[in-house]
């Protein structure tokens, strides 16, 4: 193909655009509709239509594009399906909050305009969503795109609702539940932030209810759910109120008497360690009363928008919210005399995610599903490593979540989601769980048939996403094709809420996992520390990073350096290190290009050294072949950090710093033509590949790049994925090519510590401890006198006398030598015994660690083995520079 003229400098805004439409155009990603050859699948988590994609959502994309691109590249069937979540509860929230803000309550709109006011606000948050997505140049195929409220969701999702009901699966019952009291509904645990919060612990006195003087104290927090108790409870071990059980005491307040009963779910260190019975408003009281028949269950006392209410209740009390309510029991129990002690209290307290009330745990009437047969599978899969979990520290995580499952609360009371498909006939109250609402009731042949109110919990739906997306339960050419997928990649916050469900899901209704692997992003933060959040204003708008930066220098600055895995710090200092990084990448293939003459052939399959090819050819070949092996490694691992590393590493410090100094002198004919040949073709193949290599990384400034040089094809996006083997690998090249390096680097360091110009002509010295080294020195030392700007470099024999008067360096591989002016020496000796004291210090600390038993006994081998090899080398140094000094020998100064 026709290269494409590079600028001196890149508009990632210009560049960016012209690829996406040439990729979208060109339909590259779209998934093909065959079954040849081998699949690449996963689905995008829907983001929730509630806002919009944050930095975190960027982070997850940038990890999902790197895996797709890469298999594409493969030449694998690779479907990435992309879509939307409609987020019930959350955007029903979100709507309502933005018409308060109007003066407009959502509860009092008709239900169609409320609806409607819900849909207005999801197409405008989708369109944003969509064109963050295409603007980060993430691979999705867009022709399958999908929501998780469009019509077949809304059938697949009746479906399994109606499979599960008649399953015995799903059940109505009363629950202890997550009530928030501002919206009126249910909560997921997922939707529950719990905080740290300080507030009043009142000691109070339940009287003995026979009149005899005192009584039993009770701690408690929640003072205004005191007229809903059934009992006392204490530890069946607590020797405190071993005299207690068995009486009855009188609720405060009130004229009703309860019994003091045991239960060994009572924690005997908190406060009295009595504690109040209330089943309808807290968990552990609830499963107390299922463990006591004889207690009854009480009414409610507090309705569901958090005011007292019912017969229990003092009149004097009634219609009071619970924060007025708890003011005032207090001061009534102060004044009848029962409050004995208030202090404050640092307790965990759940709020709604969603309103920020303070959540209420409240027996209601829900629907449920049975989740213990469900997850029975699920664990054995992972168990069994069919569905892996990277990094692997959050197995055990799983697995602890999996130990403490409770039935799933899948009912909302709200009205946008999906609607219940259970309907009570009013005749004959029977209920029946239908795809369709019935026309009239089976039972008895009248009606009406009246459908329940509640809508289902979102995750209900996002469970089915993996197989829903494909066309399931319909048995579609997609569902066949690309079911299961590969990956899922997602936050750990989500690993039950979703991850686990989703796996239960995928072996109850298709027999199969829903995916094998399950990647984990890490959090962001920002540079303080803090976890990057709207709440907190410190998480920036990927559109506008995108527009100051580009996306692919978000993209490699979400990936590297900071490990994509884990927690970690994100901001300006990780983005202008991709800007930096990008920018070299541009610089080096401009250089390229200039050095191939027009009618440059395409690099071929194989890149081919031999003997007789110079040493820096074949060092970088295969360097190249190293580089490639090791970030195929790393993909496979799921390393994505450390395949980003590899590849920064191999761009910046060996073809730009290393190969492509050394190589211009050869390029500009110095060496002969045939050697400047070679080189033009070595350096071609492997800036062509690189940018291969670098492509799933940062698409768009890599397909700019690859059409400025020789290619074949139209797309780098689907170009061949390299291969290892394409290079010959050659370590004793590297091993040869090192030493001249490093030499290199000696002679640079020298001249700047001792402040010496570094265009200054002086003659350098050289005595080399290694084969390798000394036939580099020997066969390549006009290379090294070059890069070093060296007058002459002289190999000397072992043995042979050090040059007077000059910087001396020591290093693993050998010594070397500056020339300096006279008055430099007394300096240089200076800094020598200096760099030996810093040695000698070291070298004393790392023979007292291999001389501690607990250290040889805890240390693996091979760490042991480092320390030694570490002695042995800093003896070695120190002998040397004792030589230079005249005088000690290591052992007597160590």
């Amino acid at each position: 193909m026709t290269e494409r003229e590079l600028p001196a400098r890149f508009d990632p805004a210009v560049v960016e655009r012209r690829w996406q439409e040439a990729w979208e155009k060109a339909q590259l990603f779209r998934a093909p509709d065959t079954d040849r050859g081998s699949r690449f699948s996963l689905a995008l988590p829907p983001p929730n239509v509630t806002g919009v994609l944050t930095l975190g959502h960027m982070l997850g994309d940038s990890v999902m594009d790197v895996l797709v691109r890469s298999h594409r590249m493969r030449g694998e069937r690779t479907l990435w399906l992309p879509g939307v979540d409609h987020a019930g509860l959350s955007t029903q929230v979100e709507v309502r909050r933005k018409l308060l803000k109007q003066g407009v309550r959502l509860e009092e709109m008709p239900r169609e305009e409320a609806l409607q006011a819900i849909e207005t606000w999801k197409r405008e948050h989708e369109t944003v969503i969509v064109e963050q997505i295409r603007r980060g140049g993430f691979s999705v195929d867009w022709s399958r795109y999908r929501y998780t409220f469009d019509e077949p969701m809304k059938r697949v999702t009746t479906h399994v609702f109606v499979q599960l009901y008649n399953e015995g699966l799903i059940y109505r019952g009363e629950r202890i539940v997550n009530w928030d009291p501002r919206l009126r509904s249910a909560l997921s645990d997922l939707e529950v932030i719990h905080t740290e919060e300080t507030t009043e612990l009142l000691t109070i006195l339940y009287a003995w209810a026979d009149g005899r003087p005192g009584g039993i104290s009770v701690a408690t927090v929640r003072p205004e759910t005191i007229f809903g108790d059934v009992a006392v409870a204490v530890h069946p071990d607590d020797a405190r109120h071993a005299e207690a059980v068995g009486r009855s005491v009188r609720v405060p307040l009130t004229d009703r008497v309860v019994p003091v009963i045991t239960d060994p779910g009572i924690d005997p260190t908190f406060g009295t360690g009595a504690l109040k019975v209330t089943p309808r408003h807290d968990l552990l009281d609830f499963e107390i009363q299922k463990r006591h028949p004889a207690l009854p269950l009480p009414p409610s006392v507090l309705d569901e928008t958090g005011h007292l209410e019912g017969e229990w209740v003092p009149p004097a009390f009634r219609g009071l919210d619970r924060d007025k309510a708890r003011a005032a029991v207090r001061d009534a129990l102060k004044t009848a005399g029962l409050l004995q002690k208030i202090e404050p209290h640092l307790h965990s307290v759940g709020r709604s995610e969603r309103s920020d009330a303070v959540i209420e745990p409240r027996l209601s009437t829900q629907w449920f599903v049975k989740v213990a047969p469900l997850a029975e599978r699920a664990v054995e899969a992972v168990r069994r490593g069919d569905v892996k979990f990277h990094p692997e520290r959050w197995t055990p995580s799983f697995f602890r979540w999996m130990e403490k499952l409770e039935d799933w609360c899948i009912s909302r009371q709200v009205f946008w989601g999906h609607r219940i498909p259970v309907y009570t006939c009013g005749s004959c109250q029977a209920v029946v769980a239908s795809l369709e609402a019935p026309a009239q009731c089976a039972s008895c042949g009248k009606g009406p048939m009246n459908q329940e109110s509640d809508v289902l919990d979102t995750w209900f739906t996002s469970w089915l996403w993996p197989f829903a997306s494909l066309g399931w339960p319909d048995p579609t050419s997609d569902f066949a094709r690309y079911y299961p997928t590969q990956v899922l990649v997602t936050g750990r916050d989500i690993m039950f809420f979703w991850v686990a469900r989703m796996i239960m899901a995928g072996y109850h209704f298709t027999d199969r996992a829903p995916f094998s692997d399950v990647y984990y992003t890490g959090m962001l933060r920002d540079d303080q520390g803090r976890r990057m959040s709207k709440h907190l204003g410190n998480s920036p708008d990927p559109l506008q990073v995108i527009g100051e930066v580009g996306a692919d220098a978000l993209r490699f600055a979400l990936l590297y350096p900071n490990p994509a895995d884990q927690d970690g710090p994100f901001g300006r200092a990780s983005l202008e290190g991709a800007r930096h990084f990008l920018t070299k990448l541009w610089n080096v293939v401009r250089f390229t290009a200039s050095h191939l003459p027009p009618g440059t052939e395409p690099p071929g399959a194989r890149l081919a050294t031999t003997s007789s090819t110079r040493l820096e050819e074949r060092w970088i070949a295969s360097r190249y072949a190293s580089t490639v092996e090791e970030v195929d490694a790393a993909l496979a691992g799921f390393e994505l950090t450390r395949a980003a590393t590899l590849l920064h590493a191999f761009l910046w410090h060996d073809l730009a710093d290393r190969y492509i100094e050394v190589v211009k002198a050869t390029l500009a004919g110095e060496h002969g033509e045939e050697a400047a040949r070679e080189a033009r073709a070595t350096l071609g193949f492997v800036v062509e590949r690189t940018l291969r290599l670098l492509h799933p990384f940062a698409p768009h400034v890599t397909e700019e790049l690859w059409q400025g040089l020789p290619h074949s094809g139209e797309f780098l996006a689907v170009a061949p994925w390299p291969h290892a083997d394409e290079a010959p690998r050659d370590r004793a090249a590297e091993a040869e090519m090192d030493a001249v390096f490093e030499s290199i680097r000696v002679f640079r360091n020298l001249r700047a510590e001792n402040h010496l110009a570094p265009a200054e002509p002086l003659r350098g010295w050289a005595r080399v401890s290694t084969p390798e080294a000394a036939k580099a020195l020997h066969e390549h030392g006009a290379t090294v006198a070059q890069q070093a700007r060296l007058a002459e470099l002289v190999v000397l024999a072992p043995g042979a006398p050090s040059p007077p008067e000059v910087a001396t360096s020591v290093i693993a591989i050998g010594e070397y030598f500056l020339a300096l002016p006279k008055e430099r020496s007394a300096t240089e000796f200076e800094a020598l015994r200096r760099e030996r004291s810093k040695l000698n210090d070291l070298l004393t600390k790392t023979r007292a660690r291999l001389g501690d038993e607990g250290f040889r006994s805890r240390a693996p081998p091979e760490v042991v083995r480092e320390q030694e090899t570490k002695v042995a080398e800093l003896t070695e140094r120190l002998r040397r520079i004792d030589g230079h000094l005249g005088g000690a020998t290591a052992e007597g100064a160590a």
